[in-house]
């Protein structure tokens, strides 16, 4: 089998354009299309155990952080931390956990699929605090005033972000 990957296309079509087999091979040898016409790859089967997947890891990540924010996150100086708080950090262990489990299941690593996985958690780490900033100073999303200091200056926050995932993730490491 062969690996191929179109690696002049922008990172959202990874996914799509991720191959095994040439599209020159697969011309001269029809027959290669029998295995996904026999449901090889992907069956109902395979289709409900990634739900049921999906709905574990929902599952984990929310009874963890429900003990990583018990009595709300009260932080040092005594502030409770609130359910915004909770939630972006929920958020935020959820997209590292996506991210995660997509760099185990993806065989062929090119530059774009490089930087789109770390790239958007880094993106994401970036894109926070400058939306916390600008969104609740033009009249929207108000509810995020102040709670980057809360977050990046939390060590549950840290914390959660990076145990979280791999408690999701530690049925799959242990599978791959």
């Amino acid at each position: 089998m062969y690996n191929v990957t179109f690696t002049l296309l922008p990172p959202f079509s990874i996914g799509i354009f991720d191959q095994f087999i040439s599209a020159r091979l697969l011309d001269r040898y029809p027959q290669l299309y029998m295995l996904g016409q026999r449901g090889e790859f992907f069956n109902i089967r395979t289709f409900w155990l990634w739900i049921f997947n999906g709905f574990y890891h929902s599952a984990v990540a929310y009874i963890a952080s429900i003990y990583f924010f018990v009595n709300d996150g009260i932080e040092s100086s005594g502030v409770v931390s609130g359910h915004w708080v909770w939630g972006t950090t929920l958020y935020t262990a959820v997209l590292l956990t996506v991210l995660t489990k997509a760099a185990l299941i993806t065989n062929t690593w090119t530059k774009w699929t490089i930087v789109a996985i770390p790239g958007s958690f880094i993106i994401w780490l970036i894109f926070l605090p400058i939306y916390a900033t600008v969104a609740p100073a033009i009249g929207f999303s108000t509810e995020y005033y102040g709670i980057v200091p809360h977050l990046y200056g939390n060590l549950t926050f840290w914390t959660s972000i990076f145990i979280i995932p791999f408690m999701c993730l530690i049925r799959d490491f242990a599978w791959k």
